[in-house]
């Protein structure tokens, strides 16, 4: 089982390497969302080398193969304030930057450099899909507390965060205006059994919005189709049980997700990280990483809000001219949540 060390008291991250290869190539770090661990994205491993690319997915902690949080970790969680919310994930972010900087002792990569044709290769880009994001936006949103060490074993490498179908909560961002759509989160009349059975059709449907481009709540739909149209199934209702089972994990979103998500301060907790990641970047440290955003047409409708949010705060930003980071956006259509699953043979 492949472990990575990322402190000093024994804590370590199960990680998976679709391996080293020849030439310059750019290494992907993947760290997944709720309930579906790292090994959702096992399928792209075999088609990364073609497209010159090294990919490496690392679990969480609670998840399978990497340390769990401590029982006072997991206490604090359950009544976190906004200071301690910033704390719990400013820490796991560190500790994903200290598996990088592990990574790339242990392995050899080419570091970031530009392409003579122009563009970039090589090097890192650390990508956060769905809820991921919340564990590694502290990295550049505060990077002025990143510990001089990583900043040093980083720099060569690190080209910048890559959010892939971000929801809006865990950027800590309101609802468009006139948006009353279902999200099982809240929901208290669900058993914790319910809620999980439920997340997991909710995330991998495929909602057939009026307008995804509309940037507007009406433009979005929370409906579940009863009767799908071909090749347009909630992404886990073609799953077996046993691939299901490889592919969650319900402890960890009872233990530590659903808790977090569901503390009054959680949109707080995360807002202070996007001002920050967003603004003037007056900060020394990776001063030229980038900000890359992918979002899905047929995705659940927070992730869609998301990325109108993203990019509505970008604009506004560089029309001050305050906005920082440069942000690269990529729309795939056709796609839902699960677009390493749904879109790759």
């Amino acid at each position: 089982m492949p472990l990575a060390p990322v402190d000093d008291r024994g804590t370590q991250l199960y990680y998976e390497d679709s391996g080293e290869m020849s030439g310059s190539y750019t290494t992907v770090v993947i760290v997944h969302g709720t309930a579906f661990h790292g090994a959702i994205f096992r399928r792209m491993f075999q088609h990364a080398a073609a497209h010159k690319l090294r990919l490496v997915t690392i679990n969480r902690r609670e998840y399978p193969g990497s340390t769990p949080l401590s029982d006072d970790d997991l206490r604090a969680v359950a009544v976190a304030d906004v200071a301690t919310g910033r704390e719990i994930f400013r820490r796991q972010s560190i500790e994903i930057a200290r598996f990088l900087a592990w990574f790339l002792e242990t392995e050899s990569i080419p570091p970031a450099h530009d392409k003579s044709g122009g563009g970039e290769t090589g090097g890192i880009i650390l990508l956060g899909w769905s809820s991921g994001w919340a564990y590694i936006a502290p990295l550049l949103g505060d990077a002025d507390t990143v510990p001089a060490d990583l900043v040093q074993a980083l720099s060569p490498y690190f080209r910048g965060l890559c959010a892939l179908d971000v929801p809006r909560l865990l950027l800590g961002l309101p609802l468009f205006e006139g948006a009353n759509l279902y999200h099982p989160v809240y929901d208290d009349a669900l058993t914790f059994e319910e809620y999980s059975t439920y997340f997991q059709i909710w995330v991998s449907s495929y909602y057939l919005h009026a307008d995804v481009f509309a940037w507007r709540a009406e433009g979005l739909t929370e409906e579940i189709l009863d009767s799908p149209p071909e090749g347009k199934r909630a992404t886990t209702e073609e799953m077996t049980t046993e691939e299901k089972m490889s592919l969650v994990s319900v402890s960890a979103v009872e233990r530590f997700e659903r808790p977090l998500l569901r503390v009054p301060a959680s949109n707080d907790i995360f807002l202070d990280t996007t001002h920050k990641i967003f603004g003037k970047n007056e900060s020394p440290v990776w001063p030229k990483c980038k900000i890359y955003m992918m979002w899905c047409e047929h995705s659940v409708w927070e992730t869609v809000m998301g990325a109108w949010h993203i990019q509505d705060l970008y604009k506004a930003r560089k029309e001050k001219g305050e906005a920082g980071r440069e942000l690269v956006t990529m729309f795939m259509p056709e796609c839902n949540h699960f677009v390493s699953l749904d879109h790759v043979a």
